[in-house]
């Protein structure tokens, strides 16, 4: 199996951590309630901290409403799941994605070590591995009288040079509990002009003069040098707040890139 971010549990724990609202979360006089629930699911081979295994661990918040906790919980599976493979099909709670992932790591480990015993090797440092984790952390970001807003955080490691972090936001419809997108947000025909406007505060934000091309040779990923915005964005007291995930427009020695567009130069073209 794949996962983008990139089933017999075996000890697994749900819990919750109360009621209360997250303390960053801005709070409306009619503000949705929620808990904190934490899973974590291991495989049997975590005996002790340093243990060679895996680690499946999820913080999210539970609200009173069925429907958007499944939205919500819909949302973080779809991070961890390889859409491009049409015969893997999405899981549907948190122990079969926690059951993949460990069945993936066992799989792994055990032809590591086949392969060094057929080699004959003696290495003496063993079969040289390192234990796997999947972590995603989701919480209330804000909410206001129209929307709720989630901010996730996903770890991960399967192996390689580093491990991989990413961040992404929702919004969502307080009354329809529908994922709000830039269509909901904006006047019909607001493609160029917000783009227009999002280019030039990249530029003064990146130092950039206009006839600078976003290509890599100046270390930018932009596909034919052309600016583009993507779908991860969250509404914030002083305007909207685009995110750019590692890998996806810098390498990743540059980290996160984070573009906010005051609401001041949004005027005409948001609903």
């Amino acid at each position: 199996m794949n996962y983008k971010l990139l089933y017999i549990p075996f000890l697994a724990l749900l819990w919750s951590c109360g009621n209360s609202p997250q303390k960053d979360a801005e709070i409306t006089s009619d503000t949705l309630s929620y808990s904190v629930k934490k899973y974590e699911n291991h495989s049997k081979t975590c005996v002790k901290e340093d243990s060679l295994c895996a680690t499946v661990k999820f913080e999210y918040p539970e609200f009173e409403s069925a429907d958007l906790n499944k939205a919500i919980q819909k949302e973080l599976f779809n991070l961890f799941h390889d859409d491009y493979d049409s015969t893997n099909l999405a899981p549907v709670d948190f122990n079969e994605l926690a059951k993949g992932f460990i069945v993936d790591y066992e799989e792994k480990l055990q032809e590591g070590k086949d392969f060094v015993n057929k080699a004959n090797e003696k290495n003496e440092g063993g079969f040289l591995a390192n234990p796997w984790y999947m972590e995603g952390y989701n919480k209330v970001q804000r909410q206001t009288e129209k929307y709720l807003m989630l901010h996730t955080n996903t770890n991960w490691f399967m192996g390689g040079a580093h491990p991989i972090s990413m961040e992404y936001y929702y919004v969502y419809d307080r009354k329809t509990f529908k994922k709000v997108t830039l269509d909901d947000v904006f006047q019909k025909g607001f493609d160029q002009k917000l783009l227009t406007i999002a280019e030039a505060k990249f530029r003064k934000q990146e130092n950039l003069k206009p006839a600078d091309k976003l290509t890599e040779e100046n270390g930018y990923f932009f596909e034919n040098g052309k600016f583009l915005l993507n779908d991860n964005f969250m509404l914030t007291e002083k305007g909207i707040k685009f995110l750019y995930n590692v890998y996806e427009i810098k390498p990743y020695a540059a980290g996160l890139t984070e573009l906010e567009i005051p609401y001041e130069d949004l005027k005409g073209i948001m609903k």
